[in-house]
């Protein structure tokens, strides 16, 4: 074992603070999650409408979180071919 390995390590490893969430931290939170859609393309466009009447918003800025870019140029893709208007 080098000096390195995590058995040979004698002291405490420090935690992190617990963070202690506001009213404010759980609403963005949810917010966040609320405004997250997944599904078939007509599933996410309907919701994508949804948020955009409710909101009143001339435009969206979508971002699609996958590894591969290949993926994500189809998801892209698809949605557009979805989303004629």
């Amino acid at each position: 074992m080098g000096p390195r390995h995590p058995r040979r390590r004698r002291d405490p490893v420090p935690q992190p603070a617990a963070h202690v969430w506001s009213a404010e931290d759980r609403a963005l939170v949810a917010d966040r999650l609320d405004t997250q859609f997944a599904g078939s393309p007509e599933t996410v466009t309907a919701s994508l409408r949804v948020l955009r009447d409710v909101t009143g918003a001339d435009e969206l800025l979508i971002t699609t979180i996958t590894h591969d870019h290949t993926d994500r140029v189809r998801s892209y893709e698809l949605l557009a071919k979805a989303w004629p208007d």
